[in-house]
């Protein structure tokens, strides 16, 4: 988001208050009440978010996987720290179906869906009410294994991705919303018309707490 449209939000410009906005939000959830929940914001300005679904919102839930999950062939999407290289020192890599017969390259299984930088399938996920830090991803099909590193080929090219024994390895299945709980951590994606305060969900990714509580896979927020 441009200096200019955070100036206007920061002085309550009423025109952009009332458009709503795409972007994302991720941390645990602290309550839930019928089809909607509060999730405590790990990064961004917003501390509490309250996330509202729809008819149409898609729900998944992750599961705990292993390394011998990640072959050669299988859908992933790994995210975590950018190094230098644009290598993705993976804080979580996640596995997902094949969609007809194809790997999602997008944010949360939408091919082209999120906004990248550089080369390779690395980039940001879209995030205009939010903020991120020196964010890692690369989503696509795995088409190589060598010792801890994953070679990642996707829609916008090929990335590689690093694996440590702190790497939280999921897989993927679609949910209700009666999956939705207390202490789960849940990534959203979604429009919102107050800056995340409150998130119209088009996408809810649920997982259970990793080793560093709901911020796996997403760096903190500088």
């Amino acid at each position: 988001m441009t200096g200019s449209v955070l100036a206007a939000l920061a002085t309550g410009s009423v025109a952009l208050a009332a458009t709503p906005v795409s972007g994302f939000i991720s941390g645990q959830i602290v309550s839930v009440k019928g089809t909607s929940f509060v999730v405590k914001n790990s990064f961004g300005t917003v501390g509490d978010s309250t996330v509202s679904l729809t008819g149409s919102s898609l729900l998944v839930k992750q599961s705990s996987a292993t390394r011998s999950d990640l072959k050669t062939g299988v859908c992933v999407t790994a995210t975590g720290q950018k190094a230098t290289s644009g290598t993705v020192d993976a804080l979580r890599i996640t596995i997902a179906p094949a969609v007809k017969g194809k790997c999602a390259s997008g944010f949360f299984g939408h091919r082209g869906s999120y906004p990248h930088s550089g080369t390779g399938s690395t980039g940001s996920p879209p995030a205009n009410f939010t903020g991120f830090g020196n964010f890692g991803f690369a989503a696509g099909e795995i088409t190589a294994v060598k010792g801890d590193t994953l070679t990642i080929h996707g829609q916008n090219g090929t990335t590689t991705a690093t694996l440590t024994s702190a790497t939280n390895i999921l897989a993927t299945q679609k949910v209700t919303s009666s999956a939705i709980a207390v202490n789960e951590c849940a990534s959203v994606r979604g429009t919102s018309a107050d800056n995340g305060i409150t998130v119209k969900a088009t996408n809810v990714n649920l997982s259970e707490p990793g080793q560093t509580g709901c911020n796996h896979g997403f760096p903190s927020h500088t």
